[in-house]
């Protein structure tokens, strides 16, 4: 049997075409083999079925077409050839299949075995069969109803790179007149490609056409410059100097070449080939990758705007200034090299945070003001997007779309503004403040960063499941006042597990006791301290301009003369303001002082009046009843219901993240892709572990249901000792839970999004392994 998806999508069996049913059908097998041998979640084919929105009948229509696709392919599977499978693989499908019957990874075999031919007339062979398979656009019959699937454009990406090499090797060999007919059209459908277009103007000099040489540069200029506000890279403008000036070099070989992508093993997806800007190329070589990711990040794109001036030293000092205030600002992002107009700081690097998205956009503003202060006036762009991270001696490569994407954002954004992306917008507001953008619908302009979050007010019904730790704070309030001595309570818990809530619930009920003093940490304590009314102005005035221990210290010692005094500080990260509060007991010994700071899940040390409380997931009872008050009256989530506290897993950020989007839908629930607020979220706790927990979580990923250390062991580098001791600190975090047999994943999302860090390659090597025999990779943590 053979699947054809360069062209039309074609089943040939025995010669004869296989006839499948409808238009699902179609579709459901071209995405799968696009993704053969890979594992597709369901929501992930629903999505690409249905862009436009999921019908309530669509996870039913998927399913009919499975079943006729397996009876298809059982049907038609000859003696003596590797039958097709078509199986239920949590959490979709898998499209077991040899990767020879399927025309796009003939395609990449010949194409890697091009590139890496030990000589010209192999090379070319290579080349020529590879391109020789296109029938025409490719899925044309499934493009004409509007499929537009990310991975159509990149394998035409792949075709003409495909292209370009075979009219490097041609014109190296001086067959400038049999490629130019080919080589003239591509590069007019293709303007923006300047090595194609190079390639065109070297063969039009060849043949004497020196004249039309010059057109194609100055075409390819314009272009260029219109769609991308770029000048032709320094190849491009090398050539046009040297037909001006008839350079006889030109007449053997044309200038160096980009340098080609790594050679791609023939059962590994090849890695999209993109028309990106030269601004977003590593300088030098690119090295050999010892660790690569898959990460979600937030990237900034900075661009100087137009001046007018054309004076290449100015433009020099420009981008000088320019770099001097990115490094500055955009402290902890990781800033890719390269050449260019346009600077890049990718954040999400080497881990994920939940608030990525508000401080990329606070770096973005700062950097404006600053170079505006300067006299330059900039573009700038914020999008965020997956990349693939990887990490080198040499220090990390980054490559993905949304750099592409960020570079194009910031070269249209309007002088002087923020252009920021609707995900990116989503996942920083109320934070930031953003107005429409003039000049397109699905961008934003951010304006301002509020200096705090904007604390909303909660719907006390929406409080469930921690009467027990709040009774807990009281508890130790009550042995602060009577004991007259400070104490430390640390509220630890992953993100969105109800810290923030618990203490604004606790500062409700201290605000209906006047002898209790409240202090909210908004930044320094010494600005914390100074801002709280009753204080005399001489304190207030030593706290602002000495701010040491001994302030601070007197400053207690007012707050507290006729009542203890509470400080909630939320969201402790920050190095200095968590030793600043560690230090508090010491500067208030004596004092009736409780401290309640709220952090990420860590593993901080203990001392002398000091307390941990770490927040555990809500029980399925109270999830219930939360989602009750998020979802009133909503019958059709009775059969639901189920799933949907499963997917919860006791978070009640994610309850309320999941119930916006069920909510006013007519969609049922479990067609609902996964909220991005949850999929940030789970990031950034996949990445807050130890790397050996992560690696060992990510490798688990990829086992059963439920398994043990001996079935993660066979699909990582680690032995089996190593692996239960990772599997069991995983379930003391409550990011595993126990089963008889083994462990599973306390939340089905937290594995998607765990599974989807493994790199393609990866993954499609340890799901062909033979039965019983497992294959060793190492997955990076």
């Amino acid at each position: 049997m053979r699947f054809d998806l360069l062209g039309p999508l074609d089943v040939v069996h025995d010669g004869r075409p296989v006839v499948l049913r409808g238009a699902t059908q179609r579709a459901v097998l071209a995405f799968l083999l696009l993704h053969h041998n890979e594992v597709v979640a369901t929501s992930t084919l629903l999505s690409a079925l249905w862009p436009d929105g999921v019908p309530a009948t669509a996870r039913k229509m998927v399913q009919n077409a499975v079943s006729g696709l397996r009876t298809t392919l059982a049907a038609r599977s000859g003696a003596g050839e590797e039958q097709p499978m078509l199986l239920t693989h949590a959490p979709g499908y898998l499209l077991r299949v040899d990767s020879e019957q399927v025309d796009v990874a003939r395609f990449r075999r010949l194409v890697a075995a091009g590139r890496s031919a030990g000589d010209d007339d192999t090379a070319v062979a290579a080349y020529r069969e590879a391109l020789g398979l296109w029938r025409g656009r490719m899925l044309a019959d499934l493009a004409e109803t509007g499929v537009a699937w990310p991975e159509l454009t990149a394998l035409e990406d792949e075709r003409l790179a495909g292209h370009e090499e075979l009219f490097a090797l041609e014109l190296d060999r001086g067959r400038h007149h049999e490629v130019l007919t080919d080589l003239r059209a591509l590069a007019e459908a293709h303007p923006n490609r300047e090595r194609l277009n190079g390639q065109l103007m070297t063969a039009l000099y060849r043949c004497g056409r020196h004249v039309d040489a010059l057109e194609v540069f100055r075409a390819t200029r314009a272009a260029l410059a219109d769609g991308l506000g770029l000048e032709p890279g320094k190849e491009l403008r090398e050539l046009e100097r040297a037909i001006l000036q008839h350079d006889d070099t030109l007449l053997t070989h044309e200038p160096a070449p980009e340098p080609a992508p790594r050679p791609v093993a023939p059962v590994s997806p090849a890695p999209p080939v993109t028309s990106a800007p030269p601004v977003i190329a590593v300088a030098g070589p690119r090295p050999e990758p010892a660790d690569a990711e898959r990460k979600p990040v937030v990237v900034v794109g900075i661009a100087p705007a137009a001046t007018g001036d054309d004076d290449p030293e100015d433009a020099v000092d420009v981008l000088a200034q320019m770099r001097a205030v990115t490094e500055e600002e955009a402290e902890g992002a990781h800033l890719p090299g390269g050449p260019g107009p346009v600077l890049l700081a990718v954040f999400g690097l080497p881990g994920s945070r939940d608030d990525d998205a508000v401080r990329a956009v606070r770096t973005a503003l700062r950097i404006r003001d600053r170079l505006a202060a300067a006299g330059v006036v900039t573009q700038i762009g914020v999008d965020s997007g997956d990349v693939l991270a990887e990490v080198t001696p040499d220090g990390p490569v980054v490559t993905g779309p949304v750099l592409d994407r960020c570079v194009r954002s910031a070269l249209a954004a309007p002088d002087g503004r923020v252009r920021v992306s609707d995900a990116v917008r989503e996942a920083s507001e109320p934070t930031v403040v953003y107005g429409a953008a003039d000049d397109s619908p699905d961008w934003w302009q951010a304006g301002s960063v509020r200096p705090h979050p904007v604390a909303e007010t909660p719907d006390p019904g929406t409080f469930a499941g921690r009467d027990h730790d709040l009774d807990l704070l009281d508890h130790f309030l009550g042995f602060v006042e009577t004991g007259g001595r400070p104490h430390r309570v640390t509220v630890l818990g992953e993100p969105g597990i109800g810290k923030t809530r618990l203490l604004a619930e606790f500062g409700e009920l201290l605000a209906k006791r006047p002898e209790v003093r409240v202090l909210e940490a908004a930044g320094d304590l010494a600005t914390t301290f100074a801002g709280a009314p009753g204080l005399l102005p001489r304190t207030v005035a030593r706290l602002r301009s000495d701010g040491d221990d001994a302030a601070l210290r007197a400053a207690a010692t007012e707050l507290t003369a006729y009542g203890p005094l509470v400080l909630l500080a939320d969201d402790v990260h920050e190095a200095g303001l968590q030793e600043a509060i560690a230090g508090l007991g010491g500067v208030c010994a004596g004092l009736p002082v409780l401290v309640v700071a709220a952090a990420r899940l860590a593993s901080p040390g203990t001392s002398p009046g000091q307390t941990t409380i770490t927040l555990a997931p809500l029980a399925d009872d109270a999830v219930a009843g939360l989602l009750d008050v998020l979802l009133p009256g909503t019958t059709r989530l009775a059969r639901g219901k189920r799933e949907l506290i499963t997917r919860i897993g006791g978070n009640p950020r994610f309850a309320h993240a999941y119930a916006d989007g069920v909510r006013g839908r007519t969609t049922p629930f479990a067609s609902q892709a996964m909220p991005p607020l949850v999929r940030r979220t789970l990031a950034a706790l996949l990445d807050s572990l130890p790397s050996t927990e992560k690696a060992v979580l990510k490798a688990a990923s990829l086992t059963g249901d439920v398994f043990d250390a001996s079935d993660v062991s066979s699909v990582c580098d680690r032995s089996p000792a190593e692996v239960a001791s990772a599997l069991t600190a995983l379930a003391e975090r409550d990011v595993l839970q126990r089963e008889e047999g083994g462990f599973s994943f306390r939340r089905a999302a937290l594995r998607e999004v765990a599974y989807q860090r493994i790199p393609r390659a990866v993954r499609t090597e340890l799901l062909r392994r033979p039965v019983g025999r497992p294959v060793r990779a190492e997955i990076p943590a």
